[in-house]
């Protein structure tokens, strides 16, 4: 699918209302984009780039400045992301490079995806107080091409505590003809005075037809699966798809049948093997797990034909059938609590044994 035409979905009304901003010169000159990770935030802010340095200011996909954009290459367009630590330079002009291929290869990028493309086990993704000064020098230099000077910052929230008062004086003090797109996952991190200055822009999330959709090439199943394990988050979708595996899916159907067993041999080996996992993804498959049952075997499958619910690794109607209400119920308390613990830093492995033997009593409906 070309990036001239990646599609927003259900949010065409809020693009033409930023549209229209632009053509009557009313828009704000800070702009806060909120959506779930993996949907429409990072493609919206980057068509709103595109309006404003479109050489006809109608996003047309044809001009110089709309190619550039959509390749993150034009030099009125500053990037800022969250990135890890050990870089040359200390800003994310160490990641810029693996930044835009991240984007060519999926638009709807999320942080999960983001993190396996640069990240060695544990680090965190940030952006630290070296990056905003950084964009302070950029958005200083004249617009390349005498029009604006667009900064376009992905994911603000993992803005360091620090550097967090620099952002927000570059938001209180806009410089001329400079325009400023957050496109966020999770606002509710940001300062409040951050959020207050910004006119704000939500994005709807995206729903299962749309999985259907981008994926019309795909068997109906497979696109099932996406949808049961990820929906709205296509960009982690579309990650797994890239990563050509469904390793997730099979951890956690092995962990759930060796938890539904109880043998403590049989536990201890899936025990290894999420261990063995950056603590960041293993959080990252606990809330896949968490989302797949609620939307797969709590209520949705038990009106779907057998066949489309029988998903290869996992058999989701009939999973749902083997557990009581009570014990859905404490699977979910317990997958919430392993999640916890995690955040907390307790040790992985004795959260996860905790929460397999948990998971045990769980299934029989204790």
């Amino acid at each position: 699918m070309s990036l001239l035409m990646t599609p927003i979905y259900n949010n065409t009304v809020a693009l033409d209302q930023l549209k229209t901003a632009i053509d009557a010169g009313k828009l704000h000159h800070a702009n806060l984009i909120h959506s779930g990770p993996g949907e429409a935030a990072l493609p919206m802010a980057v068509r709103v780039a595109q309006l404003l340095l479109c050489e006809s200011q109608s996003a047309c996909g044809h001009c110089s400045s709309c190619k550039r954009v959509v390749t993150l290459q034009h030099p009125d367009l500053t990037l800022s992301f969250p990135f890890t630590s050990g870089g040359a330079t200390g800003t994310s002009d160490d990641f810029i490079k693996e930044f835009r291929a991240a984007y060519q290869a999926n638009p709807y990028l999320d942080p999960n995806g983001w993190q396996d493309c640069i990240a060695t086990k544990n680090q965190q993704l940030q952006i630290p107080v070296k990056e905003i000064q950084s964009i302070h020098h950029k958005l200083s230099l004249t617009a390349a091409e005498g029009k604006y000077r667009i900064l376009l910052l992905w994911m603000p929230e993992s803005i360091k505590p620090a550097a967090s008062n620099k952002l927000l004086k570059l938001i209180e003090e806009p410089l001329d003809n400079t325009f400023i797109l957050l496109a966020t996952h999770d606002k509710g991190r940001l300062l409040p005075t951050i959020t207050s200055r910004c006119a704000p822009w939500q994005c709807k999330p995206f729903q299962s037809e749309h999985f259907y959709e981008h994926f019309m090439n795909a068997p109906k199943n497979e696109v099932k699966l996406l949808s049961l394990i990820y929906a709205p988050n296509l960009g982690a979708a579309i990650h797994a798809i890239q990563q050509n595996s469904t390793t997730e899916l099979h951890l956690f159907a092995n962990w759930m049948r060796s938890c539904y067993r109880g043998q403590a041999v049989e536990i201890s080996e899936r025990i290894d093997e999420l261990s063995a996992l950056s603590k960041e993804n293993l959080k990252g498959l606990l809330k896949h797990a968490q989302h797949f049952l609620e939307r797969g075997f709590y209520y949705n499958v038990q009106n779907v034909d057998s066949d489309a619910t029988d998903l290869g690794v996992i058999n989701v109607q009939k999973l749902s059938a083997a557990v009581t209400p009570r014990g859905a119920m404490n699977i979910s308390t317990t997958l919430e609590e392993c999640l916890y613990d995690l955040e907390r830093n307790v040790h992985t492995k004795t959260s996860l044994t905790y929460a397999s033997y948990q998971l045990h009593s769980a299934f029989r409906g204790n």
